[in-house]
């Protein structure tokens, strides 16, 4: 009986991998801006240009035993294969390695694990889970976003703007087939933003702020003359939340922020886990600096970290920052809305001392939290 190979330790890239590789690079290069600022209808306008370039796009319409409803103009409908274990049934002489990127729903642990099997742990899995009607935050089990925090072949994603797609499968493409690391990237993938003008376009990002992003974070909020006193950080569609909140400090308390997107908390971690490891066998060496410490160690004002998901994805960096740290996630006492947010500042100015704790009073009953 045939075997299908395992892609968990990548094969040699041969002329076919790099040739789609390149192909597949120049179909993101960030000439112009997206058609639509959507992280998924922004991702279906790249899956149809990547595929053109020579990467195996695949995608699962069901959940379980559930098929999932496709409407008309659907832009992930960009002729997908029905799965990727083609890939690895193809003959001997047929196994290049192809970029693979796989557009699904799944919403349980199982589910991803049995698609996980299918891909072979490669490639970039990209789930919009989150679109979809579910009584879970994301659209998907709590355990699955733990399950992938602690999955090291794994390096997860939470993106907010289709730019920062652009900017994740960059980077995905050249850690996976050209530096040739094993495992697989997976991108939880938000539709908010669909019903913007289809003629707008999304603004590419800087080179320096792409690079940033593929590492778990970059700032969004411009330069303030005024010296910050509270760093807000977003992921996904709670940038926009955080960028609220941000408004509300400067507009009602004349409280200068910084805003950060935070596409990868669990990145950032590894990030800083590892520096420090490296630090503490290497005691004579200059020491290691990490990419969250190269953003936020200018200050020591409060940081307030908000994901979609239950805090401790966001809690994550907690002791790798300066200043008081506080986690916000779904699983948090009440929804997580610009306002809490605003709150949850001041409150953490008032316990640094740096503003009359009579502030979050009033602010709460200003904003009608009591």
């Amino acid at each position: 009986m045939h075997t299908p190979p395992s892609f968990s330790q990548p094969p040699l890239p041969g002329g076919e991998t790099r040739h789609a590789f390149q192909a597949c690079l120049a179909a993101l290069a960030p000439t112009s801006g997206l058609p639509l600022a959507s992280p998924r209808r922004a991702l279906g306008a790249l899956a149809g240009s990547l595929k053109q370039g020579g990467a195996v796009v695949a995608r699962m319409r069901s959940v379980g035993t559930q098929a999932l409803p496709v409407p008309d103009g659907d832009s992930w409908d960009v002729g997908a294969s029905a799965g990727a274990w083609a890939m690895r049934y193809r003959p001997a002489a047929t196994q290049a390695e192809k970029p693979l990127l796989y557009l699904c729903s799944p919403a349980s642990l199982p589910a991803l694990r049995g698609l996980l099997v299918e891909s072979g742990e490669r490639g970039i899995v990209c789930n919009d889970a989150e679109t979809h009607a579910s009584r879970w935050p994301k659209g998907v089990q709590p355990a699955l976003p733990a399950w992938l925090a602690a999955q090291h072949n794994c390096t997860p994603f939470d993106p907010a703007t289709g730019e920062e797609v652009r900017a994740i499968l960059r980077s995905a493409l050249e850690t996976l087939y050209v530096e040739q690391q094993s495992g697989y990237y997976y991108l939880a993938i938000h539709d908010e933003g669909a019903d913007e003008d289809a003629d707008a376009v999304a603004a590419p990002l800087s080179a320096a702020d792409a690079a940033a992003a593929s590492l778990g974070m970059y700032r969004v909020s411009p330069p303030s003359p005024a010296p910050c006193r509270v760093r807000l950080c977003g992921a996904g569609r709670m940038l926009a939340v955080v960028a609220g909140a941000a408004r509300l400090l400067k507009e009602d308390w004349d409280i200068a922020t910084q805003v950060w997107s935070c596409p990868s908390y669990t990145r950032l971690a590894r990030d800083a886990q590892a520096a420090e490891q490296w630090n503490l066998h290497h005691p004579r060496a200059t020491p290691r600096l990490t990419h969250v410490r190269r953003c936020l160690d200018d200050s020591a004002a409060p940081v307030i970290a908000v994901t979609g998901y239950g805090q401790h994805i966001a809690g994550q960096i907690g002791g790798h920052v300066r200043g008081r740290f506080i986690a916000v996630g779904a699983d948090a006492m009440m929804e997580v809305s610009a306002p809490w947010l605003a709150v949850t500042a001041l409150k953490a100015l008032a316990d640094d001392g740096a503003l009359p704790v009579q502030f979050v009073e009033y602010a709460l009953r200003r904003y009608a939290l009591l």
